[in-house]
């Protein structure tokens, strides 16, 4: 009970009273469900509600996975810790009818809070997924040719506004090809003498 009270008014509050009545009535009755449907080829009883607010604790880890307890142990350290302790002992007692409810209200919660998009990413969930999305289709694109700078004869008519723009606005005011063109008609003139 103390699970249902303490976790439950926090799982409340994120996903609202609505969802979370949702969420409690689907943790009573798809349990119950499995069990009447196993019930009607081997005699089943379960009593108690444990795995019920061990669901409520799930969907409160599913939700908050790193808020650190008792000795700043992670909630989710926690809850695999219990999860486990509850796995084996009904393995060992052959107590099947225990594990299937734990474990199908741990799945009932945990989907619920993932589906309605308030759990964590599940990034192996998205890689898995990836392996059999179609590959995008790769295009060779081939690299320009170097094209060949076309000199004008006449180096003066080139360089003429070149030299205009720097008497009115300075070296500073250059771009980048006025300053290659300028250098070419230079070293053509330096060649020429």
């Amino acid at each position: 009970m103390y699970m249902l009270f303490f976790f439950g008014r926090e799982v409340e509050r994120f996903v609202g009273r609505r969802a979370y009545i949702w969420l409690y009535g689907l943790l009573l009755f798809v349990p119950a469900l499995i069990l009447t449907l196993w019930g009607l080829g081997v005699r089943t009883g379960l009593a108690g509600s444990g795995a019920l607010h061990f669901a409520v604790f799930a969907a409160f880890v599913t939700l908050y996975p790193n808020v650190q307890f008792f000795l700043r142990i992670p909630a989710k350290w926690i809850f695999l810790i219990l999860a486990a302790i509850g796995t084996l002992s009904a393995l060992a007692a052959h107590d099947w009818q225990d594990l299937v409810v734990l474990w199908a209200s741990i799945g009932i919660a945990f989907l619920f809070i993932e589906l309605r998009g308030a759990g964590p990413e599940l990034a192996w969930v998205n890689n898995f997924k990836d392996l059999f999305r179609p590959k995008p289709k790769l295009y060779v694109v081939q690299k320009p040719t170097a094209r060949r700078v076309v000199e004008p004869d006449d180096v003066y008519a080139s360089v003429d506004p070149i030299l205009d723009k720097i008497s009115k606005s300075g070296m500073g005011s250059l771009t980048e090809t006025e300053k290659k063109i300028l250098d070419r008609a230079r070293n053509r003139l330096l060649t020429k003498d």
